[in-house]
């Protein structure tokens, strides 16, 4: 009885957080493209800027990628429409891909079976996203250039990763 008081007590402490006179806003969604995945992502302003730190996972080549980035909102079309803004920035991923190849430098290298391939890598980030204020989401056209090292030793150089984005804004 007395562990499960602690553990709802820890639960109620830990979701209750309130940041005074801070804008905070959360999204959680998806990107569909190369990298497809989940992401959450919270965003604050700082300054004449936002800034955003996205957490996503990603699926690729029977694998799994964990990516984290932080995204800077600076410009908007002010003219022509307030709610498409403009953002950019950087990150990195780790995680692994089972797969049976690797396509390296336009290349294709076949292993005798399905491999285990951990990676790391880093991510950068460019985006147009337009915010629907009459609903809570955003949808985004994004692309994420990302260089990673697979082991055992390919590196690989993607900077087409283009992608659509969708979130709810909570």
């Amino acid at each position: 009885m007395n562990r499960k008081i602690i553990v709802a007590y820890s639960l109620f402490f830990l979701t209750s957080f309130v940041l005074s006179a801070q804008y905070e806003t959360r999204q959680a969604g998806f990107r569909m493209g190369y990298s497809s995945g989940i992401f959450y992502q919270v965003s604050h302003e700082a300054g004449n800027a936002e800034i955003a730190y996205n957490g996503m996972l990603g699926f690729n080549h029977n694998g799994l990628q964990a990516t984290g980035l932080k995204i800077f909102y600076e410009t908007s079309l002010g003219d022509i429409t307030p709610n498409l803004v403009f953002a950019w920035g950087y990150g990195g991923h780790a995680g692994f891909i089972y797969d049976d190849h690797i396509r390296f430098m336009g290349e294709d290298y076949f292993f005798p079976n399905e491999r285990f391939c951990p990676l790391i890598g880093v991510d950068g980030w460019v985006s147009a996203e337009y915010r629907i204020t009459d609903i809570p989401l955003n949808i985004s056209l994004n692309v994420k250039p990302f260089v990673e090292l697979t082991f055992p030793s390919f590196l690989r150089v993607t900077p087409w990763d283009f992608a659509f984005s969708i979130s709810y804004v909570f």
